[in-house]
């Protein structure tokens, strides 16, 4: 079984304030993230690793980056949208720049230890907490990964805040990762079974696909 992973693409322009936004935030896809889509899907294309069934979230920008693979569409139905797959709600951080997270009291703590360790802060104000979370992947991973066939390709589309879990709740690790943050538009990929999978790679960028399937293999 392969599990393909990826993160929508951008949903801020070169001209806009960069801001966090998680479930709360429904912002569709700009210019650049519908072309990262594309690029997506001509990268799955031309290597052949065109998903039998595809997974995302129910926000604008990951329906819409599923939406705008281009050719490789055709090879799949209709993405199946799972609400278990939407982003960290970001409660009283959404709307609000890196700089000003971090000047609120105890805020440069919490970033980083959200941003570098995947610690979830505490009294932060957010709408999600870690259980709900790990709770909604360990059910898709119950309903969806669980269920598949051995030969199965499967793509699951999401954001970074859910997607750096997946690796921990599936049972695997690579010692020369310290983390599994993905950027928008990166493709990953785990491989095996049930208690058996392995990452064979994680955050790339679609372009360098076929090399990594090679190194990988």
């Amino acid at each position: 079984m392969d599990i393909i992973f990826g993160r929508h693409g951008n949903t801020f322009g070169p001209d806009d304030t960069v801001v966090w936004v998680g479930r709360e935030s429904d912002l569709p896809l700009v210019d650049k993230g519908l072309q990262q889509a594309r690029e997506f899907g001509a990268a799955l294309l031309r290597t052949g690793l065109v998903p039998d069934r595809v997974f995302t979230a129910s926000l604008a920008r990951t329906r819409g980056f599923a939406e705008a693979m281009g050719d490789v569409q055709r090879r799949w139905r209709t993405p199946t949208v799972d609400r278990r797959l939407d982003e960290v709600h970001y409660g009283a951080w959404a709307g609000k720049t890196t700089e000003e997270i971090e000047a609120l009291p105890g805020g440069a703590a919490q970033v980083e230890g959200w941003s570098k360790h995947d610690i979830f802060p505490a009294d932060a104000g957010w709408g999600s907490t870690e259980s709900e979370i790990f709770a909604n992947i360990r059910g898709f991973i119950g309903d969806v990964i669980a269920t598949a066939g051995p030969a199965e390709k499967l793509l699951v589309i999401s954001s970074n805040g859910i997607l750096r879990f997946f690796p921990r709740l599936l049972g695997v690790s690579r010692s020369d990762l310290p983390g599994y943050v993905m950027k928008t538009g990166h493709i990953s990929l785990i491989s095996g079974a049930p208690g058996a999978f392995r990452v064979r790679f994680w955050n790339l960028k679609p372009e360098g696909l076929a090399r990594e399937l090679v190194e990988a293999s």
